[in-house]
């Protein structure tokens, strides 16, 4: 893969950015904090540090029946645990630091547009009524989809719900899991549903991905591959259920029907940065999205399909360059993390104990952007202590003994010059979207660190170049560590004076720039 361009050279571009929203079910686990959200974030911010014009938005998944299965389980109403779990997500966002423009949950502005949105597309036949099987309580008269329905997984055999299997990131057709409780066991009754049958937008899809030049990870590269190596399924687009966004397709006295909640999510990427943009500059030339591989088939084939009928059929949706960066899991004991199931170490409570920037860094180091990784907090806690808190004392207590009160005031010396470049380029590249990756960042944040620890042992106090070249290698932390660890940031900032106002992004191509004031010490 060729390098990506300077940032120098770059011109802006708008860039929106989003993380899978969360199903409303609970607090955020150290998964999704690990995984979509902190990748989000980072990323968000590297491309503000770049110079593009970013817009940060999300929202509650709130009509996943994931969140009915819960509130049933907890004994109470699906309206009290979603606003018990937005409030419980936000100030875990704000503990983080996840510098968001938005995260809302859906409103009645929301469902309007995402039911004329659907509605345009079933007006002009992109959609086909198909008669399905799907579990029936006759106890309740309810048909159960989803959330409800679980049991094993065609393809794999792992535990899975309907829809979509956590594990291998396939989706599994309406009634096709392989039974293994009481939900699966239940008779099956026919019943008229509308649906997506990607088979029939074949061609557009495979187009698509033939015209596209952004690559995609392995994962997600291994759901796109083996799912066109046969038939394309069908996908629900609506449910007959009174849980969710209801749409009358059917007419008055039919079986009520609600819009399945992923597609929706693909409207919402649509909404909710729009939102952001008004009074701005509209348009986007790229949307990134940050999603567990769970969530891959419908990032990989649904979204696009949706994306391009809509153009098709004159709905004013953009076609910018999309990026879907996935993640795999963290294990606890082995296990995949999940809400639903209790194996979990909440975001908050790591947080807390942690500390931001800390936190920030090892699940950055650690993240299981490409392949499952065990989480244990000994292993966070070990790898914190020799790679982040022991070198920052070190340079804490080095340079404010030696330099306190010196400035970059000569050219630095050719050793300090070699290692500024090194470590921009290396930033560069963790940071630029055709190669982002927060592991990346993370261990080009730790070598710098490691560097500033070792080399400051051996300074020349009495050379003004390497004097000047030890300051600027640590004045460029104000930037390039700005995304990954934002305190530290503004620490080193503070060092020299230099304190920006909250919110605003130091840039890349300032990087550079010796600071004007002296330097003060970094705090402990």
């Amino acid at each position: 893969m060729p390098e990506p361009d300077s940032a120098a050279v770059r011109a802006p571009r708008q860039v929106n950015v989003s993380f899978s929203p969360p199903t409303p079910n609970g607090d955020l686990h150290l998964g999704h904090l690990a995984g979509p959200v902190l990748g989000s974030d980072v990323c968000a911010r590297s491309q503000k540090i770049l110079g593009n014009d970013v817009v940060y938005a999300c929202s509650t998944d709130d009509n996943q029946t994931y969140v009915v299965t819960t509130a049933q389980r907890l004994g109470v109403t699906p309206e009290a645990l979603i606003q018990e779990a937005l409030d419980s997500v936000r100030v875990s966002l704000d503990l983080a630091g996840v510098d968001v423009d938005l995260f809302e949950r859906p409103d009645e502005d929301y469902n309007r547009f995402v039911r004329d949105f659907f509605t345009h597309l079933w007006r002009h036949g992109a959609f086909d009524r198909r008669e399905v099987e799907l579990p029936y309580d006759a106890e309740t008269g309810q048909y159960l989809a989803e959330a409800f329905v679980t049991g094993r997984c065609p393809v794999c055999l792992a535990h899975a719900r309907a829809g979509v299997c956590e594990a291998c990131g396939l989706y599994n057709l309406p009634g096709s899991l392989l039974p293994g409780d009481t939900a699966t066991a239940l008779p099956r009754k026919p019943v008229s549903i509308w649906v997506l049958d990607l088979e029939r937008y074949r061609s557009l899809i495979s187009n698509w991905y033939r015209t596209s030049d952004v690559p995609l990870r392995p994962d997600l590269q291994n759901v796109v591959t083996r799912t066109l190596a046969g038939r394309l399924p069908y996908i629900p687009v609506t449910y007959p259920s009174t849980w969710g966004i209801p749409v009358d397709w059917d007419g008055p006295g039919a079986q009520p029907q609600a819009i399945n909640a992923w597609p929706e999510i693909y409207v919402g990427h649509l909404y909710w940065p729009q939102r952001v943009r008004a009074g701005r500059q509209a348009g986007c030339d790229e949307f990134v999205q940050f999603i567990g591989i769970d969530n891959g088939f419908y990032n990989a084939f649904v979204y696009p399909a949706l994306k391009l009928l809509a153009v098709r059929h004159g709905l004013p949706v953009e076609l910018p360059v999309t990026r879907t960066l996935t993640n795999q899991y963290f294990l606890l004991e082995g296990r995949k993390f999940s809400t639903s199931k209790g194996d979990v170490v909440w975001a908050r409570d790591f947080l807390e104990k942690a500390g931001r920037d800390r936190a920030r860094f090892v699940l950055a180091l650690t993240s299981p952007e490409l392949q499952q990784s065990e989480f244990t907090e000994q292993v966070a806690a070990a790898t914190l202590e020799s790679r982040f808190d022991a070198p920052l004392a070190t340079i804490t207590a080095r340079f404010g003994e030696q330099l306190a009160g010196r400035s970059v005031d000569a050219p630095p010396s050719l050793w300090w010059t070699t290692a500024i470049e090194a470590s921009v380029r290396r930033f560069e590249a963790a940071y630029a979207l055709e190669t982002f990756s927060i592991r990346k960042a993370a261990e080009a944040l730790a070598l710098h660190l490691e560097v500033l620890a070792l080399r400051g042992g051996h300074l020349r106090t009495d050379d003004a170049g390497d004097v000047s070249g030890a300051l600027l290698f640590l004045w460029t932390l104000r930037t390039l560590a700005w995304p990954v660890t934002p305190d530290l940031a503004r620490q080193v900032a503070l060092a020299f004076g230099a304190e920006a106002a909250p919110g605003d992004a130091p840039l890349l191509r300032d990087v550079r720039t010796p600071p004007a004031g002296h330097f003060r010490g970094l705090s402990g």
